[in-house]
């Protein structure tokens, strides 16, 4: 994938009165790296409370805890039992249910399904046969939500939003540190990273992205702060077929790899916002995509299947 550093400081307490920490965490199976400073925080530990967030989020929505959301709307599918849900998991399904809409039904968590087709290699395992009864397992309409809770339709139909829960908890735990007087932060989980300030010494925060071809350690890094940032796709495991390049998107229409970008990586306000942009140009056709981010009016940097690199944040 594109290869995501961000660049950080020594932490010297430069000033008497800011207290800084920094915290390493492993949440939605992924690593996520935390620092924040500020003057007027209480004597507290600001990244307790983030770590709360973010152990809150994963037990209430990951797909692979078997006590979330997700994975009971996964186990009562087909049962015409719906799993109660509150505001909060309502106005994720509607997030969800909005970039459905915007991405013309491409983007639909519930491929899932699909996975069991293809090898770790990206090889399609599954007879025509089978392939096509898997396809009758989805489809995000398939996902009723009405007063009593969520239902899938479906015995065998399951759901996957770890791709957009993430960035919702990098967003709320970048609200709960504002919350908390923090006043320079990074908040890096795998793939969406996002800040508060400049780091305490005054420098930007920076994020780096390896270009694909060539040396491992060529980087291009670019500004990241008060910002969101999110990547979506990843060029390092894409699969070939009749000589040409995919990456892992697969369409829930024929459950084939979809012809479009690589790998695609935008800064927003927020990272919802960022990994909206990128979910969506990345299940564009490549000449598609690249023009809808051109006119998005954001940051952006794209790769498609010749491992070229494309927009205002692409190495020179």
């Amino acid at each position: 994938m594109l290869s995501l550093t961000v660049c950080r400081t020594e932490y010297e307490k430069r000033h008497v009165n800011e207290v800084k920490f920094e915290k390493r965490l492993h949440v939605f199976g992924s690593a996520c790296h935390l620092v924040a400073s500020g003057s007027d925080m209480n004597n507290t530990d600001p990244l307790e409370l983030a770590e709360g967030e973010f152990t809150r989020l994963e037990a209430k929505f990951a797909s692979f805890r078997p006590d979330s959301v997700i994975a009971s709307i996964n186990a009562a599918a087909g049962t015409g039992k719906p799993t109660p849900l509150d505001a909060e998991a309502r106005s994720l399904f509607s997030y969800v249910n909005a970039l459905w809409g915007q991405s013309n039904h491409v983007f639909d968590p519930s491929i899932r399904v699909l996975l069991g087709c293809y090898s770790p290699e990206g090889k399609l395992i599954a007879t025509p046969e089978q392939l096509q009864a898997t396809l009758k397992l989805v489809g995000w309409s398939g996902l009723e939500i009405g007063s009593r809770g969520a239902l899938l339709s479906q015995e065998g139909m399951a759901i996957n939003l770890d791709s957009c829960i993430r960035p919702y908890a990098v967003d709320s735990v970048r609200k709960i540190l504002i919350k908390a007087g923090v006043t320079n932060a990074l908040i890096d989980l795998d793939q969406d990273v996002a800040s508060i300030g400049r780091q305490p010494d005054g420098a930007n925060w920076l994020v780096g992205v390896r270009h694909p071809k060539g040396q491992r350690t060529a980087f291009t890094r670019f500004k990241l702060n008060d910002r969101g940032y999110s990547l979506r796709g990843n060029f390092e495991h894409r699969m070939t077929i009749e000589n040409e390049c995919y990456g892992r998107a697969l369409s829930p229409v024929d459950g084939q790899p979809l012809p479009g970008l690589l790998s695609v990586a935008v800064i927003a306000d927020n990272c919802l916002t960022a990994c909206s942009a990128a979910n969506i140009a990345r299940l564009k056709t490549e000449k598609a995509a690249l023009l809808w981010l051109e006119k998005l009016g954001l940051p952006w940097m794209a790769v498609d299947r010749q491992l070229v690199c494309h927009g205002p944040l692409a190495p020179a």
